[in-house]
């Protein structure tokens, strides 16, 4: 049987064997990883994959297992096997179905490029962003350069039949200026028109330099200018908690569609049909069309994401961020404020310059009391001024005093993931301008 036989033929007998929702889905991708590690390429390597998933639903019990190998008599052998599985499960008193599918939509500009289909040209770019790099004066270059093109197919029991491919491109780079000197920058695209290397190499590399000999910094309250790959950090949570299923399971420190959880001036969506998106997708796992929904407007919460079966069971619309397992995010979409860079360095008092985060962790899920260590390049600001680089700090805070504390937003916007991210982060496609907070909380990383 071939891969791309496997969706219809598993719905049918799926159907068959007294299944009441099906979906099939059947795929194969052909990706390339280049690692570089202190201005030289490390390792490349080329890999294939194909696969193939059932999700079924049985008498309200729900249940999906991936198929190892494409033949008849495997998909019929799992298909069984789910059955057996799910007559001995409890029903799923709060399931009530899948979203009607349909075999055609609009068409997403920006998730395809041609160009990256066997792309040839990696090596060429990784060189140009080291070159950069050192150029802009870090010592030593070192991250990771990925492209990937995929193809795919679902089918599923209530319409859901199409064909789709999508292409992406990835470059994270780390330059260093010296062990506590430090940037990084992260670009990520689905096409090849606009991905500029040299912009991220030299960027980084600057922000190094920018970086040499740090001081180390008193606790106390800080304003704090987070720049967009500290942002794809936090709003990532962010975007996470506003999940159905979090809120169910006590992970969301969003309590209350209605309530007002942030500055006025943080208007987020997410925005599953945004052209040239990271994360975009024409319709969602359950063949829901995809579209642009209101998670916080004007400070204000507005929805949870949700599935089909979830806005049934809350009697709401669905979002159509539907991942079968759970709703999830998809592109995290933060509209941009009208002041520059300098210009939002400059409305700082006593303030840090946040240009990367790790190790962010929640204390408390419910009330959203996290702490997060500063990474690589830190500076502080003191009148609008940045006096010196610093090192050794972690903020300890909140995740709605942050919202709430915003008062700007950069005019320039990136489109990021965080490198390192730990639930409730997604892990999701954020676009993002730097932001602005007042008097956060600081506290020394090391005694």
């Amino acid at each position: 049987m071939k891969l791309f036989e496997i969706p219809e033929y598993g719905v049918k007998k799926a159907l068959r064997l007294g299944a009441s929702d099906v979906i099939v889905d059947a795929g194969r991708s052909d990706s390339q990883q280049i690692k570089f590690v202190n201005n030289d390429i490390a390792v490349t390597k080329n890999w294939q994959d194909e696969s193939a998933g059932v999700y079924l639903v049985y008498k309200k019990r729900v249940v999906s297992a991936n198929i190892k190998t494409f033949t008849k008599s495997e998909v019929d052998h799992t298909l069984n096997k789910l059955i057996k599985l799910a007559k001995l499960l409890p029903p799923k008193d709060d399931y009530y179905g899948i979203a009607k599918g349909y075999s055609k939509y609009p068409k997403l500009d920006g998730v395809y490029d041609r160009q990256l289909v066997n792309f040839t040209k990696g090596v060429d770019k990784v060189q140009e962003a080291i070159n950069a790099g050192l150029r802009s004066g870090a010592k030593r270059v070192t991250g990771v350069f990925d492209t990937s093109y995929g193809e795919g197919y679902t089918v599923s029991s209530n319409g859901l039949d199409i064909k789709d491919k999508g292409t992406a491109i990835s470059l994270s780079l780390r330059a260093l200026a010296a062990k506590e000197a430090s940037g990084h920058k992260v670009i990520q695209a689905n096409v090849l028109r606009g991905f500029d290397v040299d912009r991220v190499g030299s960027e980084a590399g600057k922000i190094a330099k920018k970086a040499l000999n740090p001081q180390s910094l008193s606790a106390g309250k800080y304003d704090i200018l987070f720049y967009p790959l500290t942002v794809a950090d936090m709003f990532g949570c962010v975007a996470g908690s506003s999940s159905i299923t979090m809120q169910e399971s006590g992970m969301s420190f969003l309590k209350k569609i209605g309530e007002k959880v942030a500055s006025p001036k943080l208007t987020m969506y997410d925005w599953a049909n945004l052209p040239y998106g990271a994360d975009s997708y024409a319709f969602d796992d359950e063949g829901a069309p995809a579209q642009k929904t209101p998670v916080i407007v004007n400070g204000v919460f507005k929805t949870y994401l949700h599935n089909y079966s979830t806005a049934q069971k809350y009697k709401t619309q669905n979002t159509s961020n539907s991942g079968l397992v759970e709703p999830a995010p998809s592109n995290t979409y933060i509209v941009p404020g009208k002041s520059s860079i300098p210009t939002l360095i400059g409305k700082m008092k006593k303030g840090l310059i946040v240009t990367n985060t790790w190790y962010t962790t929640f204390q408390n899920y419910q009330t959203g009391n996290f702490s997060t260590i500063p990474r690589d390049a830190i500076f502080y600001v003191e009148n609008g001024k940045i006096k010196c680089p610093v090192k050794d700090i972690r903020i300890s805070d909140n995740m709605l005093n942050i919202m709430r504390s915003i008062t700007d937003l950069g005019k320039k916007q990136e489109q990021v993931t965080s490198w390192a991210a730990e639930p409730p982060n997604f892990g999701n496609n954020i676009i993002t301008p730097a932001i602005l907070c007042k008097k956060l909380n600081v506290t020394k990383s090391r005694s």
